[in-house]
């Protein structure tokens, strides 16, 4: 899958999936070189995105979506 497409699949997952007043666990996976990991906390990998409901069952799952902004799940972030 495309970097843009995976990105649009991601956003796609979380309109379809996130709703006020529920809860929700979203599991970054990144790869083992990336930077995340360093002192700079700042990712440079491919991570893969799991959306989790509250009983821990997968709802979407997106690889190759780019790099991960921590903000990204804000409200104002797209």
């Amino acid at each position: 899958m495309s970097n843009r497409r995976a990105r649009r699949a991601w956003a796609a997952a979380r309109r379809r999936h996130i709703k006020p007043g529920k809860l929700y666990h979203v599991e970054i996976q990144h790869a083992d070189g990336c930077l995340i990991y360093s002192p700079a906390k700042v990712c440079t990998c491919d991570a893969t995105r799991v959306l989790r409901d509250d009983r821990g069952r997968v709802l979407a799952r997106v690889e190759g979506a780019g790099e991960y902004d921590p903000l990204e799940l804000t409200e104002g972030a797209q």
